[in-house]
């Protein structure tokens, strides 16, 4: 049995093949050296993905035993993103990041709206209603930032190393509460700074993924 969890770029919240679908010593083998290479995260999980697809399709028409790996993993490698198979799932996994990742966004903007709201009441003592429903929303709005903060994050890991996304999330939170404490009631510009951020961060990432090949 494949302890898939090992394997820290595999999207293992994605459906994974049982024992009885794939030739397990052949894929050990194939993520052993995916895990050994210099690939972005995205790269070594859709390989993966579209060995166990082909596998799956092979084990559904009882042709299991005619799916082969090559002896230089690094031929299949070239071969299979010329298929449009291949292309075809590349584009589905590409899809599914930007929609997760806007949404993941949008929570974080709301969420992260409330929590600066409530820790700027916390050292004003202005609360919204009183300090137990302001605390109530304020750590259902931290789980959910958490939450949230954690899958964008994920995204942003699968296909970069570089951290402009957290230096900007990060300032835009700072300008949020200083804003918040510095400025009149009436001019709160928290939710706007916020989704700016978002906007920015958004079209960074779609325009990264749309560059994406393997």
């Amino acid at each position: 049995m494949i302890d898939y969890t090992k394997y820290k770029w595999l999207d293992v919240q994605a459906s994974l093949p049982e024992s009885a679908q794939i030739k397990e010593k052949e894929a050990k083998r194939l993520l052993d050296t995916l895990d050994k290479k210099d690939f972005t995260s995205a790269k070594k999980d859709i390989l993966a993905r579209y060995y166990f697809d082909q596998c799956e399709k092979y084990a559904q028409e009882d042709r299991l035993d005619q799916i082969k790996l090559d002896s230089n993993l690094t031929r299949d490698f070239r071969s299979w993103p010329k298929s449009s198979s291949f292309k075809k799932m590349v584009e589905q996994v590409v899809q599914s990041d930007k929609g997760k990742f806007v949404m993941s966004g949008i929570v974080i903007v709301m969420t992260g709206t409330l929590l600066v709201f409530f820790l700027v009441a916390i050292l004003t003592g202005k609360f919204l209603f009183n300090i137990w429903v302001d605390g109530i929303v304020g750590a259902l709005s931290i789980v959910f930032l958490y939450r949230n903060m954690k899958i964008k994050y994920r995204l942003v890991k699968r296909y970069t190393a570089s951290r402009d996304y957290l230096y900007l999330d990060i300032a835009s939170f700072v300008l949020c509460f200083l804003l918040k404490i510095w400025l009149p009631v009436s001019f709160d510009f928290s939710l706007i700074i916020l989704f700016i951020a978002h906007f920015v961060s958004k079209k960074k990432f779609e325009k990264m993924l749309d560059e994406f090949t393997i």
